[in-house]
């Protein structure tokens, strides 16, 4: 029995190790359909509502595809102008960062001297190079881009997927007998609503967040806000790290242009309130559940995810993650998995308060 167990665990590792090697080798073909799995599961409601308003299906793919086509080109034009303005304001904010260095150094030693403590001299401001970011964003530019040009496979994915929408209940029940069939209808049902939810709360919390950042940092007057309103809408997806991302680059922009600590702080703690309300307080309640993650296994996937597939890999994480935990409490034989990546445990039926009202979450049916 030991030795079964050993290659048990053996063998898992090989399994996983395979899997991410083939992950990775297949990431040109394998992100932009993940990508569109998760896409279509926000835009299936409208397309089985215009089928059911006799709406031929070609017209309403065209409808939905045409609409995301149409705002993917608006929004990577304005990136790219944005973006590209940035890279050539570098120089002027590399001259401030060394200024307002070279006064924090002297300060310093000023302050060190009256204790008779003797520092070298540091020259802190040759660590700061912000040209060398003229490389990165341009290699960001070339990767959006580039992402920008597998769209077509994202949107050839997501017709083919959208396509046979409403379809896989009549399939079920024609493919297994009639309990099991019913059974198992209804545990694609809860696992679809749960998932168009999550993705569309999550999806509109992150809007909100870029919208607004960008109309804070607007009415600060700081320098680009669309870029940093789009970066608050993708960092959003990533858990802690992002938020704190997104808060840190216009913070510091502001520091440079404006050179006002309190103006600065006063920045700050407005975008970190507007993170904290957002996504503690108005997220949860339009979700109508908290999907439970732990904050370890979320730091594993991001790690993972980002190994295989950069950038991108970091944004898909987390809605990869809770897809699949989704899946696992509906499904009895997978359900213990889904308590270990769990950040605390709970009972089906716990009822949570939600200010004056409690919201319950009803019991999954799950397959045996």
């Amino acid at each position: 029995m030991r030795n079964y167990n050993l290659i048990s665990v053996f063998l898992g590792i090989v399994a996983v190790f395979v899997l991410g090697v083939t992950l990775m080798q297949l990431r040109v073909v394998l992100m932009p359909f993940v990508l569109a799995m998760l896409l279509s599961v926000i835009f299936k409601p409208l397309v089985i509502g215009l089928k059911a308003r006799r709406f031929p299906t070609a017209l309403s793919l065209l409808l939905v595809l045409f609409s995301f086509f149409l705002v993917l080109f608006l929004l990577g034009w304005f990136l790219t102008s944005s973006i590209g303005s940035f890279a050539q304001e570098i120089p002027r904010y590399e001259a401030r960062a060394t200024a307002y260095l070279n006064n924090v150094e002297a300060w310093a030693i000023l302050r060190l001297a009256d204790f008779r403590i003797e520092v070298a001299d540091i020259n802190w401001s040759r660590a700061v190079n912000l040209s060398s970011l003229t490389g990165v964003i341009s290699t960001g530019i070339g990767t959006f881009i580039s992402f920008l040009g597998t769209a077509f496979l994202v949107l050839l994915f997501m017709m083919f997927i959208l396509a046979g929408s409403g379809d896989l209940a009549e399939k079920v029940k024609l493919a297994f007998p009639e309990g099991h069939a019913e059974r198992i209808a209804t545990v694609i049902s809860n696992v679809d609503a749960q998932l168009r939810r999550y993705l569309i709360t999550k999806t509109l919390i992150s809007f909100l967040t870029g919208l607004i950042t960008g109309l804070v940092v607007a009415a600060f007057g700081v320098d680009f806000p669309f870029v940093w309103g789009f970066l608050a809408f993708v960092l959003n997806y990533i858990p802690n790290f992002g938020s704190l991302v997104a808060v840190v680059f216009p913070v510091f922009l502001s520091l440079l242009q404006f050179d006002s600590v309190g103006l600065t702080l006063f920045l700050l703690v407005l975008l970190v309130s507007i993170q904290a309300v957002l996504g503690n307080y108005i997220e949860p309640r339009l979700m109508g559940f908290r999907l439970n993650l732990s904050p370890l296994f979320i730091l594993v996937c991001l790690i993972f995810w980002g190994w295989l597939w950069g950038f991108w890999g970091l944004v898909l994480a987390v809605p990869l993650t809770a897809g699949v935990k989704i899946v696992f409490e509906n499904v009895d034989v997978l359900h213990p998995v889904s308590v270990l990546m769990s950040g605390w445990t709970e009972t089906p039926t716990e009822e949570r308060e939600s200010g004056e009202e409690r919201v319950a979450q009803p019991r999954s049916v799950r397959i045996a």
